[in-house]
């Protein structure tokens, strides 16, 4: 590995770190609570000389939340996988986290070896030099989000998802959300899992604090006192119908305070995130007769791209007239991200699981739309772009 005596020529060439303070804001956006699952981090991290401590949780009930907040107030290392960005290989991986140790604890290299992203043996490498410098109380933790985002078709078969170390040194730790999927990940160091979902009560809490402070807001007053309820009864009602997630609550509330939902009474809003989902795309009329297959095309064109893209391109890919697109996107802005790139408005899919709903079986076979084409047809514009028609 190159190594260089004076580490003042090293300039900050991470081309993820610019991305990163923004994820981390809009998760910790009104954040609430959480501390039993604070506690459980800190006490694994102060008793075990080293390790690894998972969170797993069903979708939008808040692992990303809790591991930005947690980045947030400890300043740790951090990645975040984002599979409808198109930041979900294991080299993106590697190259970002073996940048922040070398910049972090100043270690002298001036650049990634060649052969860093490879495998694990480079990162391995830099936390056994890291761990060597730490004093006798000082800890190394690196936090990486979704870890089922991960395209395992980015690494060598039968490896431990992003070479993540079967060993750690001591004083190294790292913090992991995932589903409640299997990866491949087998280790020989303390190691804990923390279920989410069998932490019930102390998530009700947290939700019913959630909403608690949402009510304060005078439009979502406004549509409770119109419908003759009690901020105690809007609360316990919601409460039940968002199914401890917050991101149907991340949903719903804006939508109440903007009209969306002003001929429903509370007992008629949908109830948990899948039974949002259904009831917009039926609200949205992608279910009306004759089908809209134009609008079908772009929502699912967004789905698939995997990475974020501008007006222009998603015109291109559905063969559509970019003001068709627009009036599109302004419909279902709730569900998409928008970012700045090369002075161009881009969009993504904000949260993975509207994409598993566009993928659920019966929502395609009742909008008839064939994935393998819409992903045909991005690939095809692709290919034109990069060499014409030959």
């Amino acid at each position: 590995w190159e190594k260089t005596e004076d580490n003042q020529k090293k300039t900050n060439l991470n081309p993820f770190q610019s991305n990163t303070q923004r994820i981390i804001n809009d998760r910790v956006k009104d954040f609430v609570g959480r501390e039993f699952v604070f506690e459980a981090i800190d006490h694994f991290f102060s008793t075990e000389s080293n390790g690894y401590f998972t969170i797993e949780a069903d979708p939008g009930v808040g692992k990303s939340a809790i591991l930005a907040k947690y980045v947030q107030q400890n300043n740790c290392l951090v990645h975040f996988n984002q599979k409808l960005e198109g930041v979900n290989r294991t080299s993106q991986f590697l190259e970002n986290i073996c940048t922040q140790l070398i910049e972090r604890y100043n270690l002298s290299y001036k650049s990634l070896p060649a052969d860093a992203t490879r495998d694990g043996n480079f990162l391995g490498h830099l936390l056994n030099e890291v761990s060597t410098r730490l004093g006798e109380e000082e800890k190394v933790v690196i936090a990486v989000d979704a870890l089922d985002e991960v395209d395992l078709a980015s690494q060598d078969a039968g490896a431990n998802i992003l070479y993540l170390p079967p060993y750690l040194p001591d004083g190294v730790y790292f913090l992991l959300t995932r589903r409640r999927v299997t990866l491949p990940f087998v280790v020989h160091t303390p190691q804990h899992l923390f279920n989410l979902m069998e932490y019930f009560d102390e998530s009700l809490q947290d939700v019913e604090e959630y909403i608690r402070r949402a009510t304060r807001r005078k439009k979502l007053l406004l549509w409770i006192k119109e419908r003759e309820l009690t901020t105690e009864e809007f609360t316990e009602q919601l409460l039940a119908k968002s199914e401890n997630n917050f991101m149907y609550l991340r949903y719903v509330l804006p939508q109440i305070e903007k009209g969306l939902y002003h001929d429903l009474s509370l007992e008629s809003l949908p109830t948990g995130l899948q039974g949002y989902y259904e009831n917009h795309w039926v609200r949205m009329g992608m279910t009306a007769k004759p089908l809209p297959r134009t609008k079908l095309k772009i929502v699912y064109v967004l789905g698939e791209t995997h990475q974020p893209v501008s007006l222009r391109l998603i015109s291109e890919y559905a063969n559509e007239e970019q003001l068709t697109v627009q009036d599109v996107i302004d419909e279902w802005e709730q569900f998409l991200h928008e970012q700045p790139i090369d002075k161009q408005t881009c969009y993504s899919i904000y949260h993975a699981s509207f994409q598993d709903f566009l993928h659920r079986k019966d929502i395609v076979q009742a909008a008839s739309v064939d994935i393998e084409d819409i992903n045909r047809m991005i690939a095809d514009h692709l290919w034109e772009g990069l060499f014409g028609d030959e």
